[in-house]
Parts: structure tokens; sequence; C-alpha cells
């Protein structure tokens, strides 16, 4: 019975270590192509010479790496675009696009890649800076190890996983307008607050009943 009982509990560890490695945030099969993100990352800027600017090799760039994850690639290309700004774009050593900067620091457990969007945009009442994601990659590896935020807020303006993560959206004239999550909040152009009219349900960040 003994025995019954260890292979058992033996099994449980074994499924439940498969279950987290599958939520890994880096998954090398649906990554993103290196030469998307060289485009996106260089611009104008000829590849041979903006790599040589950004990393000696692209295969082991800390921001080349960190941008191969999908959730994040898709929202550094939304904001680094801003079609509407006048700024320049940024040189492919500080910055991508015309709206987002970003910088790396080496640790001895890794590298740290922040992303966060630029103050050079007309946002109006929005506090851009604020927005920022935090790619960790080890460096022996080069696998992700862990994103800021979740991917999931990432890739979607309403994901929440508890009420803390929701913000009040606010907007010109109007002391409420709706709900977001606080990745989204400060890009918001009219502004955000950290009320109580939004709570979190099913992972969805959405207005608050009196009895919440």
């Amino acid at each position: 019975m003994k025995k019954t009982n260890l292979l058992i509990i033996l099994l449980l560890l074994a499924v439940l270590l498969a279950a987290c490695s599958s939520k890994d945030p880096q998954k090398h099969d649906d990554a993103v192509e290196k030469k998307a993100v060289l485009d996106l990352i260089c611009g104008t800027v000829p590849q041979a010479a903006c790599q040589s600017r950004i990393c000696p090799d692209a295969a082991t760039c800390p921001v080349v790496i960190a941008l191969s994850e999908p959730a994040v690639f898709d929202f550094i290309a939304t904001y680094s675009a801003c079609p509407d700004c006048s700024t320049p774009d940024f040189a492919p050593e500080d910055g991508i696009g015309r709206c987002v900067e970003y910088a790396t620091t080496e640790s001895p457990s890794g590298w740290e890649v922040t992303f966060w969007v630029s103050e050079n945009c007309s946002f109006r009442h929005a506090r851009p800076t604020e927005s920022r994601v935090v790619v960790q990659i080890n460096h022996q590896t080069l696998d992700i190890k862990k994103i800021r935020p979740a991917t999931q807020i990432i890739s979607d303006p309403l994901y929440c996983q508890n009420k803390g993560d929701c913000v009040s959206l606010s907007g010109s004239g109007l002391p409420f307008t709706g709900c977001s999550n606080s990745l989204y909040g400060p890009l918001n152009w009219t502004g955000y607050y950290s009320g109580t009219e939004c709570t979190c349900h099913k992972h969805q960040c959405v207005i608050a009943t009196p009895k919440e």
C-alpha cells in the first residue's frame, strides 16, 4: 500500500512539473522570427550597421531575445509606430521607432530588458513612462525566465488577475469613461486614476456593481 501511495504521489508531481514547464513564457516554436525582430528594432537603419550598434551577435542579443516573445513584440510594434507623432525615430541602441525606449542591465542571474513608452510622444494627460514591460533572460541558456507584467496583461488591455490590476479611465470633461488594466491605463491619452469604479471579473476589468 505504501509503495502504491508513493507511486501515486510521484506521478502527481510529474504531472505538476509538466504543467508548470508548459507555462514557460518563452516557447521557441512560436517565437517571433529574428528577421521580423531586427526589422522592428532597426527601422530604416541598414541591418548590418544596426546589429553592430545594438549587439555583436543577434542570436545572443538581449533585446532581440526579449522581442521574440509574441506578446512583447506586438505591444512594442504597436506603440513604437506612433504615426501622429512629430518626433524622429530613435537610434536603434536607444529605442524602437518613434515612441519606445529600452534599457538592458546585467546581473549574475542574467539580463533584464525594460521597455517603456517614451514621453517624446504627444499623449496629453497620459503618463506613458509608467507603462513598462520587463523581460528577464538567462544569459547561459538564452531562455526568457520571466516577463512582467504577465503576457496576458500585455496582450489584452482588459485582462486582470485581481482587482488591483484594474484602473479607471477618465475623459475630456468626464470623470469616468471605462476600465483597463494598469499597463494600458497610463497610455490613455485623456488620463486614468486608481478609482473604485472597476473590478476584476473572470479575468476582465469591468465596471463594478454597487455590491462590489
